[in-house]
């Protein structure tokens, strides 16, 4: 049997898996990631505290695999952290964090100077912080100097590749994420990369997903103890490497995949980034099979919502926070969440829109709370839903889900009887770790094709369907509620966050 390793470079953990052909567990390992949070609500990571992390993971997996030979490797990673490094490999900065909207400033003059139209006919994006161009201008601004001597600008995911193989190589559906790439032409673009300043001989090769990127070096295999001479393919972007491993080839199907952040994405043939649409924000990129696209929308604060109301509100365990939450009747009392802790990013990205909990009263329980945030999640993503089925112009049929919160038949249970639509959950435990696998066994020829790769690795799933009862409730607050929630704070959060600015300064 082949044995193929994915790594995934993500925002809360690193992890590594590797797999048999038929994409069962051989090996895994993880690690913590590392965030240093600063003032403001920035972000950061430290490249070399997650390469550090890539060789114990990799030293773990050698470990357990008991010197076995490796057929292949590929990296996913979570997009628009990069990395600039200078002649000596060195970084210059830690990698903003993709969440971070510092950048925002950045954003704007991308839209008024060279016109948020031609960027999103060119690219597929609409101009916004956390396109990765607009961090590596940033940290141009603020370091100039040192800006003159970077070599390599590299995303999180080739770095990595760069570390283990000494070749800058990045896959399609992670250079897309920049915002400075041609989406048809599938290349960097001169025009973009011109604007802001960005020398092309710094950009990585660009591949696609599943092709060579070079070999593990000798002192990468002394670090790693993976063997020299493996074949290291490109891999992709975290969450459609996840995608790819939950059976999405073909055009119309849809993912949610649920973490600190959770990604709604559907596959289509062509990129669909005709200027009408440009308001919604919606990204349509490269996705990692078949020369296809997809379009895609996030709920920029998720799982991590939860994980705030469990660390700094109740100093309680995740299951007994669900356990209360099932005990709330349908609409929590009242109590109504929006879930823009981080910024709001599409149906139309507004970075200074902010978290509300509001309807409460001196009657509502913790465990109302908890219902509030999981119901709150599920509207945020339908709204999501709705807005990619209008740009395609026909009925999504069901969505697969993967992630932490699939584990909790509660949660998704809710997830559907709010879309109106049958909720699969793909019982793929490590879905972007496998993605990433199966990207390395069609490079090396273990898989004739994407659905091959699918069919030998194909999981059980479980389906939820929604209530009709219960789906009708919801809609009413959905409609009447929910939808008008975020015109109606918008305004004070942007005055909110005007006096904060104003105080910091």
């Amino acid at each position: 049997m082949a044995c193929l390793i994915g790594i995934d470079i993500g925002t809360t953990n690193c992890k590594a898996a590797a797999y048999t052909e038929d994409g069962m567990f051989k090996a895994v390992a993880s690690r913590p990631t590392v965030t240093h949070y600063l003032e403001n609500n920035w972000a950061e990571f430290d490249p070399g505290q997650i390469w550090d992390a890539v060789q114990d993971l990799l030293r773990d997996i050698t470990r357990q695999l008991g010197g076995e030979k490796i057929d292949g490797i590929a990296v996913a990673s979570m997009g628009a952290a990069g990395v600039l490094l200078n002649e000596n490999d060195e970084w210059i900065h830690r990698s903003i964090a993709w969440f971070d909207t510092r950048t925002e400033g950045i954003a704007a003059e991308w839209r008024e100077d060279f016109g948020s139209e031609e960027v999103f006919s060119i690219s597929g994006f609409v101009p916004n912080p956390m396109a990765g161009i607009t961090k590596v201008q940033w940290i141009r601004k603020q370091k100039p100097e040192l800006f003159k001597g970077v070599k390599r600008w590299v995303s999180m995911q080739d770095y990595i590749v760069y570390r283990l193989t000494g070749e800058a190589v990045v896959d399609l559906s992670v250079a897309c994420r920049t915002m400075a790439v041609d989406l048809k032409e599938r290349c960097w673009s001169d025009k973009i990369l011109d604007h802001a300043q960005i020398p092309r001989e710094i950009c990585s090769t660009i591949k696609r997903s599943g092709e060579l990127a070079g070999t593990v070096t000798s002192h990468s295999a002394g670090l790693t103890g993976v063997e020299a001479g493996t074949p290291v393919f490109a891999g992709g972007m975290d969450y459609v490497c996840g995608a790819f491993a939950c059976g999405l080839t073909q055009s119309g199907q849809v993912l949610s995949a649920i973490g600190t952040s959770e990604q709604v994405l559907m596959v289509v043939d062509e990129p669909a980034n005709d200027v009408k649409h440009i308001d919604t924000n919606f990204t349509c990129v490269n996705y990692v099979v078949d020369d296809k696209y997809y379009i895609a929308g996030q709920v920029i604060s998720s799982g991590v919502i939860l994980d705030w109301f469990r660390t700094e509100m109740t100093k309680e365990d995740l299951t007994t926070l669900l356990d209360e939450a099932e005990k709330s009747p349908l609409g929590a009392k009242g109590a109504i969440l929006l879930p823009h802790f981080r910024g709001k990013y599409a149906p139309g990205a507004d970075p200074l829109s902010k978290g509300a909990l509001i309807g409460l009263t001196t009657s509502h329980t913790r465990g109302d709370l908890a219902r509030a945030i999981i119901e709150g999640l599920c509207y945020e993503s339908t709204m999501i839903i709705e807005g990619i089925q209008k740009i395609v112009d026909y009925e999504i049929e069901t969505v697969n889900v993967v992630g932490g919160a699939t584990k909790s038949p509660f949660w998704m249970q809710i997830k559907a009887d709010i879309l109106g639509k049958p909720v699969v959950c793909l019982n793929v435990p490590e879905a972007v770790t496998l993605g990433a696998a199966m990207l390395a066994g069609l490079g090396a020829g273990i898989y004739k094709d994407p659905e091959d790769a699918v069919r030998q690795t194909r999981r059980d799933d479980t389906v939820y369907l929604p209530d009709p009862v219960r789906h009708e409730a919801y809609r009413t607050m959905f409609e009447n509620v929910y939808e008008n929630v975020y015109p109606a704070l918008q305004g004070i959060h942007h005055k909110i966050d005007a006096l904060i600015k104003k105080e910091e300064k």
